[in-house]
């Protein structure tokens, strides 16, 4: 992901996605630059993400934008962490890699989940994923990001079992294998409504530091390969 900068303004695009990233936009800089954005990349999904900040929603409404995600930014260090086990859970191998493509884009469905399989197996060094099997068919995993620009943190993406207490396993095992490969903190972005992950989280002994609200506006535009243009907070 390489950075440029649009009137002053920091954006980090993948250009093989057609993705832009920008961080915490103040409204003036979003006014200034919009009508830039709209004309240099039609077509694309633009989603803005406000961190621990006064949210601009007059110019939101102006532009369209849409609530796409409203959660609570919730951390766990090492001296922290409460273990839960009870249940056989290993590392996702390359091997079953398949299967687990096929359940988390089922509950985890593009495009509102930008990590969809067809964009982690490209970065597959960048996650640990993990999951429990039942019966050679994968019933819960967990999948943390390893790789981020500050090295020292690694965040959880998403966590899924229809068991609460496997739940909790899933998401265990995933915080403590960041801290086993060095991360000094964990970040888990909850929806503020979902309150099961939620109890999920603090059960694990992450706590609540902050929030980020994004929103999304879907373009309709005529640039050849097009997907999407993100504008997120992280």
């Amino acid at each position: 992901m390489k950075h440029v900068k649009i009137n002053g303004v920091e954006i980090y695009i993948e250009e093989a996605e057609s993705y832009i990233q920008i961080n915490d936009i103040q409204g003036h800089d979003l006014a200034a630059i919009w009508d830039i954005l709209i004309a240099k990349y039609p077509g694309y999904e633009i989603v803005l993400c406000f961190h621990d900040m006064p949210v601009p929603t007059d110019i939101l409404e102006k532009i369209g934008a849409e609530l796409l995600e409203d959660c609570l930014e919730l951390q766990v260090r090492p001296q922290d962490i409460q273990p839960h086990g009870g249940f056989d859970i290993v590392p996702l191998q390359k091997s079953d890699f398949g299967g687990f493509a096929k359940l988390h884009d089922t509950v985890n469905p593009a495009p509102d989940m930008y990590w969809t399989s067809s964009r982690i197996w490209p970065k597959w060094d960048n996650w640990r994923i993990f999951v429990c099997k039942s019966n050679g068919e994968i019933i819960g995993y967990s999948m943390i990001m390893v790789a981020l620009r500050d090295e020292s943190i690694g965040e959880m993406f998403a966590v899924h079992a229809d068991n609460p207490a496997l739940r909790k396993a899933l998401l265990s095992a995933a915080v403590a294998s960041a801290f086993e490969c060095g991360k000094s903190v964990v970040l888990n972005m909850v929806e503020r409504n979902d309150t099961g992950a939620q109890e999920d989280s603090f059960a694990v002994g992450f706590r609540e530091v902050g929030y980020y609200q994004g929103y999304c506006v879907r373009q309709v535009g005529t640039k050849k390969g097009a997907v999407s243009l993100c504008i997120f907070d992280k």
